[in-house]
């Protein structure tokens, strides 16, 4: 990516230019340096001293400080991160797990007229009552209460303005960082093009209200029959891309619960209700509330579990459930070395001496929990130190695993926090038994066996016309390989800018040449204080006495001189 392709005019220039100095005036320096972004901003937008800027030892700090003062695209794209310990090292992690964005909530009429736009009507007709006060306020928007015609009592979610325009920008910006990023091996394991482009879809996924209302649907409907676990209830007449309307739940967060705030409740029942409707997520539905933290969890007087907020939602392929299912299995059985082959077919692991290595550390991390009772394994540090493991190796896991893993670690503290003596392996062992037993039975051998027969007769089908065209290519002398330098762009880039200043150079002693002798020549001369003076020659050295000044300067700011 070029930045001409990202800079569509000054409102681009002046945030890629706050970018380069709020990173510099917290000594990231050094990181705006190696990415050489200086030479894309004009030079008095530059910040001074990154030539000379050093690696700071606490680099994850300044890197998590940064990404919270620049806004909430960043904060955003620092909080996705944190949940992608599989590439990040554990210190980053840490730092960025703890950044939030405080934004001030806006206008109550405000959110009046963006909810008159959006649903045709002025609040006034759509509700019997509707607070100005803002519930709860976002990066991406704010929650109001309100009340139905028929009164019902509901949270209004409403979008903030103008917050696509900025996601828009700081997205194209986030790219073009990334990608010079991995031009530089220190940064190429992050895989940040990777990540930027998984942020990207999902903050877009988050920007329109419309999908996650059809995911809080699909999760009431999964759930209706279950009389323990409620979901908001959708109302998609009040609900369009800007505005989510949804019933309000009752109930106490499950941090109270947790604080001992809400007594008289069942909490070995609560535990095994929430865990249970987790494992319902991986291993039935396919799909899962991703974002499990306490605040997002309801509990009533009467020990009902409400879930809130589907604005982060994972999937679970079928594959996946499956292996998932193999390896609750075989943790149950304590058959550590098939966890660890299943672990390593999930993921991209070469094969070789890094696979029996790898193997290895699984077994031998998998023995060191085994033996300590629940109640008092750190679930937090045990994923991470498996997280460390897969990124030791360049192991990579579906981005929907790490997601899932992390949920069930966050859920399992939570459930263990209730109840000590609950066995999760206990209660995921059925599911995953179930699953096998959909694989073996009869009904999913069919199914099996009917998408490996579409696979085998399209193989059939379009194999030998396939190999007859590539003969034929061979014969005809047509056949085409194509070869990919990689790590030759630095090179090319820097030979590609010497050629345009040596091309600038030939122009600018050109124009001086020419311009010398229209002056000598007296060609189109005028009388200025008594003296001819031949205007184009003028301005032919004027112009180009500024070709040669840009150009010095480009050469310096490059700091090559």
């Amino acid at each position: 990516m070029r930045i001409s392709s990202i800079i569509k005019g000054p409102r681009r220039v002046r945030r890629m230019a706050q970018i380069a100095r709020k990173g510099a005036s917290h000594g990231l320096g050094y990181f705006i340096g190696r990415l050489q972004l200086q030479k894309h901003l004009p030079p008095w937008l530059r910040p001074p001293g990154i030539a000379r800027a050093e690696r700071p030892e606490d680099l994850a700090v300044r890197f998590a400080n940064v990404l919270e003062e620049l806004g909430p695209t960043f904060v955003k794209f620092g909080q996705m991160l944190s949940t992608r310990p599989d590439v990040l090292p554990i210190e980053y992690v840490h730092e960025l797990k703890r950044i939030c964005h405080h934004v001030a909530p806006f206008s109550a009429e405000v959110s009046r007229n963006i909810i008159a736009q959006e649903l045709g009507r002025p609040v006034e007709e759509l509700f019997n009552r509707f607070g100005d006060e803002p519930r709860a306020s976002g990066s991406i928007a704010q929650v109001h209460e309100a009340e139905l015609p028929d009164g019902t009592s509901v949270v209004v979610k409403v979008r903030r303005p103008r917050i696509e325009r900025l996601i828009e920008d700081d997205l194209a910006i986030l790219m073009f960082l990334a990608e010079q990023a991995d031009r530089v091996e220190e940064f190429r394991a992050f895989r940040l093009p990777m990540l930027v482009e998984e942020f990207g879809q999902g903050i877009q996924g988050e920007l329109d209200f419309v999908a996650e209302a059809a995911y809080t649907h699909k999760f009431g409907v999964a759930f209706s029959d279950v009389a323990d676990v409620d979901i908001p209830q959708v109302f998609w007449d009040y609900t369009s891309q800007r505005v989510l309307t949804m019933r309000r739940m009752e109930g106490a967060h499950l941090s109270e619960v947790l604080e001992g705030k809400e007594a008289g409740l069942d909490r070995k029942a609560l535990a095994r209700t929430i865990m249970d409707a987790y494992l319902r997520q991986f291993f039935i539905l396919g799909i899962f509330h991703a974002d499990p933290h306490p605040g997002n969890i309801l509990v009533s007087r009467e020990g009902s579990v409400s879930l809130l907020d589907f604005g982060l939602v994972g999937r679970v392929s079928a594959r996946l459930r499956r292996d998932l299912g193999i390896c609750l299995m075989a943790l149950g059985d304590k058959e550590f070395e098939l966890v660890a082959e299943v672990i390593g077919d999930m993921g991209r692991l070469a094969p070789g001496d890094g696979a029996g290595r790898f193997h290895e550390e699984i077994v031998t991390y998998l023995e060191r929990y085994s033996s300590v009772p629940l109640e008092k394994v750190d679930f937090q540090r045990s994923f991470y130190d498996m997280m460390s493991i897969i990124r030791k190796y360049k192991v990579e896991v579906p981005r929907d695993f790490v997601l899932m893993g992390r949920a069930l670690v966050v859920i399992t503290g939570l459930v263990t926090q209730l109840d000590p003596e609950v066995r999760v392996e206990q209660l995921a062992e059925p599911y995953g038994r179930k699953l096998l037993r959909q694989k073996l039975s009869a009904q999913g051998i069919r199914r099996k066996l009917t998408v490996t027969g579409y696979h085998v007769s399209n193989l059939l089908g379009e194999g030998p016309r396939s190999v007859r065209r590539m003969l034929r290519r061979l014969q005809e002398g047509m056949f085409e390989f194509t070869i990919r330098h990689v790590g030759f762009e630095k090179a090319l880039r820097e030979l590609d800018q010497t050629g345009n200043r040596l091309s600038l150079s030939i122009i600018l002693a050109a124009v001086i040449v020419a311009s010398s002798m229209l002056l000598n020549g007296g060609i189109g001369a005028v009388s200025i204080f008594g003296a001819q003076v031949s205007v184009p020659g003028v301005a032919g050295l004027l112009f180009g006495m500024v070709l040669g000044v840009w150009l010095i300067f480009g050469i310096l700011g490059s700091g090559r001189l």
